[in-house]
């Protein structure tokens, strides 16, 4: 089969790749037990650009302590932080490719070792053989959506071509879009309904 568009130029909105080729986010638990960028990271992303990758997503990148998925996690809720991940992202682009920050919070898939303080989700629901997550308040969700809006502007800061919410794998984003893990009764996700015409109302 010949891919005649595979390496051939592609524009997102004013984005503009040399291809088509992307790289999505995979965690490679190089970063520093403080969530620093490391040579080490850098030298992995970069390799993955001179291969010929047009379109680079970094690993789920940490927005606050308390959302840390593992001990290794890349994170961004700090500017310290943020000016080691600007030093990766003038690395990909020295080699022709562009950066995307994946920016996520772990919610209640994670363990309070890791954090250093509770763990926390939508309900007091844990996912399987996990530790119960603390029902965050809606006071608590402002400050994280808070925490996302500028972990948000550091990436554009750092001179990423781009920002990435991550809402799947049962993180905090997508632990609320589900009725397995968010049974609250009030307007952040109300299960209305019953039987097989069950809905879920936001």
């Amino acid at each position: 089969m010949i891919l005649n568009k595979l390496f051939s130029p592609f524009s997102i909105g004013t984005l503009t790749m040399d291809n088509r080729i992307v790289m999505p986010p995979m965690a490679t638990h190089y970063a520093s037990p403080e969530g620093f960028v490391t040579g080490r990271q850098i030298a992995y992303y970069v390799e993955r650009a001179k291969g010929g990758v047009g379109y680079i997503t970094t690993e789920h990148t940490g927005i606050l302590q308390q959302g840390k998925a593992s001990p290794n996690m890349l994170m961004i809720n700090t500017e310290e932080h943020a000016l080691k991940i600007a030093k990766l992202i003038e690395a990909i682009h020295k080699v022709g490719a562009k950066m995307v920050v994946q920016i996520n919070h772990a919610g209640r898939q994670t363990s309070s070792a890791v954090t250093g303080s509770p763990i926390v989700g939508p309900s007091p629901i844990p996912s399987p053989g996990n530790e119960i997550p603390h029902q965050l308040s809606i006071e608590e969700m402002k400050k994280i959506s808070e925490a996302f809006s500028l972990a948000a502007r550091r990436v554009k800061e750092a001179g990423a071509d781009g920002v990435e919410l991550h809402m799947a794998h049962g993180y905090l984003l997508c632990s609320f879009l589900s009725p397995f893990s968010n049974r609250r009764s009030d307007t952040y996700g109300r299960i209305s309904g019953g039987g097989p015409g069950l809905r879920w109302r936001y």
